[in-house]
């Protein structure tokens, strides 16, 4: 099994190499490369499907329905712009506001990614009628949405759950603390380099508007509040849950079923099920122990949470951090600290792989970053007072920044005193 397991970790690299390199999606190479395995190790086809998670499919299929359905009729959006109106006269809370929103919204159930294109539509024209930095506005934002994701209603959450055994989920609350904390810190960091305290008076041109809901919104968050009560408190099916409301929508004429279709990103799925398949072979064949016990070669317990963030941090520079990061690296930071023989430990070497997975998406060539300059660029009244090729270099050093800040916190033990 050893010579499988060399094998299978080649062929993920390989994979993932390959991926980035001619642009295709490395789910669908994955599965594809599984018929490798199975040739020449005889290794059986139901062993190789037994790696696709249903479960995991239908949470991510099911709550991107529903945020598709809730996103069309713009039942997120007033949401969002109902609250920020409401301290609007608050100029120094808008900062506080818009991090706890993106944490919310993210929290609530879709998870970072679809919020972080929602982020900079809300926050750049409230940064217009208030006179704060658009660039702080937004980033404090994602950072916030990014902060959320280990929510349990959130598919990251699932993605996370189906890769740890059932031990150490008892941990996912100091999960949702590491990466909502850390999200603080950065936030912070952003306020303080842009002087979130100053007021641009060249900005400051409108109030902001208050806007109410229609009786489609009204019981649109019904129908959100209740799938959030029923998984919370009657521990429901997330994914099931999220397909039943969002039905129900649809059939009072509230929702579009074609919205909620259309919004559902098959690519990032196909992404995080296929990895998830080979990875299953590597873990099973012994890749994952093979990678520990070279790592815990160069690795103590002290230095061990330090080494796995930096390393999630530069890997989700290339990749993305649901789809290749959290599988490849959470299976190997459990073999890692099993051989440490401390759950302890290998609770926050997950953590440390969520977190490093994450935060990084500042860059300007990952989603944040990049729907970042988007909202800039497609704003004429900023585009010239922000450009762009001085924007890129910030968010840039930003998210090196972020590296360095995260690698510090783990290696002082910051982490270690949630665990």
């Amino acid at each position: 099994m050893v010579k499988v397991g060399i094998v299978s970790l080649l062929i993920l690299f390989g994979v993932i190499v390959l991926g980035l390199i001619r642009k295709t999606n490395i789910g669908i190479l994955a599965i594809g490369s599984t018929i490798i395995l199975a040739e020449l190790y005889g290794i059986d086809s139901k062993e190789i499907i037994s790696g696709f998670s249903s479960n995991l499919f239908l949470t991510m299929t099911g709550v991107s329905y529903l945020f598709g359905i809730l996103s069309d009729n713009k039942t997120l959006e007033t949401l969002s712009r109902r609250i920020v109106s409401l301290f609007g006269n608050h100029r120094m809370i808008i900062p506080v506001l818009i991090f706890l929103l993106g944490a919310l919204l993210s929290g609530l159930g879709p998870g970072p990614v679809p919020i972080l294109a929602v982020i900079p539509a809300l926050v750049v024209p409230v940064a217009l009628s208030t006179g704060l930095n658009p660039i702080m506005l937004c980033m404090v934002g994602q950072a916030g949405a990014m902060g959320g994701r280990m929510s349990p209603l959130t598919p990251d959450y699932a993605v996370v759950m189906s890769l740890i055994p059932s031990h150490h989920t008892d941990a996912s609350i100091n999960f949702y603390l590491s990466s909502i904390l850390t999200g603080f810190f950065i936030a912070l960091s952003v306020f303080i380099y842009y002087k979130g305290w100053k007021i641009d008076k060249s900005l400051d041109t409108t109030e902001l508007e208050r806007v109410d809901f229609n009786k489609k919104q009204i019981i649109s968050l019904g129908g959100l509040l209740f799938m959030v009560t029923g998984v919370i408190l009657f521990h429901l099916n997330v994914g099931l849950t999220s397909f039943a409301v969002g039905s129900i929508l649809c059939l009072l004429n509230v929702g579009d079923e074609q919205a909620g279709i259309q919004n559902i990103p098959w690519n990032v799925i196909l992404l995080v099920l296929g990895v998830g398949v080979l990875m299953n072979i590597v873990v099973i064949s012994g890749g994952t122990d093979l990678i520990a016990k070279r790592l815990t070669g160069i690795m103590n317990e002290r230095t061990a949470p330090g080494f796995m963030i930096i390393g999630a941090s530069i890997i989700s520079f290339f990749c993305s951090g649901i789809g290749v990061v959290f599988p490849t690296l959470i299976p190997t930071s459990i073999a890692i600290g099993n051989s440490f023989g401390s759950v302890s430990l290998t609770n926050q070497l997950i953590s440390m792989v969520i977190v490093g997975g994450t935060f990084t998406g500042f860059s300007p060539v990952t989603t944040a970053g990049a729907l970042i300059l988007a909202a800039v660029a497609s704003n004429k009244s900023l585009a010239d007072k922000y450009p762009q090729r001085k924007l890129f270099l910030e968010l840039l050093i930003f998210s090196i920044y972020i590296i360095i800040l995260e690698g510090l916190l783990a290696f002082l033990g910051f982490y270690s005193l949630l665990f």
